[in-house]
């Protein structure tokens, strides 16, 4: 007996489906490789330099900031065992950086911050990253951070905006309270790509379609 088709349709349907994923938005130097002018004119051992109160390109700084490279990616481990994306990180001490991105936020729709946090193997890291949406201010406290570990966690902030805050911007704050905080890979992306695109719709009526037409054939011995 021939083989029933169902599974020619059921891989239509996952193909239908199967693209449904975050949308990305767009941030500046996310992690942070982009240089001021001048570079980073501080060294710190080999292969290690930073900047002070420069400017970060696409971030405001304020307070203590600037543009860090720990060396790992040279053999020096002073400070940390790696480094997420790069040989760039951001640094504060009792300061930070901010960016606004260029959506604004739709009523509904869930946005999901994620930034690499740092501890250097020197110094506690009291970082705090902050999703900011119109008047609300997002925060996820790491519990039980491995300080002194020169190690990296992601941070992972979430928020669904509501009607209240339809077309407010939407802003990333990386800030530090005290001794140091360190970032690097900020990504922000939002759940409109859930919703399937166009062209899953067609697969999706494809496969029913395919299906129907399979199961009115008459069936061969």
């Amino acid at each position: 007996m021939i083989p029933k088709p169902a599974p020619l349709a059921a891989l239509l349907l996952v193909a239908a489906v199967g693209g449904a994923a975050a949308s990305v938005i767009p941030v500046a130097n996310p992690s942070f490789e982009t240089l001021p002018a001048g570079g980073l004119p501080f060294t710190c051992g080999a292969g290690c330099s930073y900047s002070v109160n420069d400017p970060v390109p696409g971030w405001t700084g304020f307070g203590s900031f600037g543009q860090f490279q720990p060396g790992p990616a040279f053999g020096n481990f002073t400070y940390f065992n790696t480094v997420p994306n790069g040989v760039t990180v951001a640094y504060s001490n009792g300061g930070g950086l901010t960016q606004t991105v260029g959506v604004l936020a739709q009523a509904g729709v869930t946005y999901t911050l994620q930034v690499d946090v740092g501890y250097r193997k020197d110094a506690t890291d009291p970082s705090l990253p902050e999703l900011v949406v119109g008047s609300n201010t997002i925060t996820n406290v790491i519990p039980n951070p491995p300080q002194f570990s020169g190690d990296w966690i992601t941070d992972t902030i979430t928020y669904t905006a509501t009607a209240l805050d339809a077309g407010a911007p939407i802003s990333i704050v990386l800030g530090a309270n005290a001794v140091q905080g360190d970032w690097d890979n900020v990504r922000l992306s939002d759940n409109l790509a859930a919703v399937p695109e166009p062209v899953g719709f067609l697969l999706f009526g494809t496969g029913i379609v395919t299906l129907g037409l399979l199961r009115r054939r008459p069936r061969s011995l």
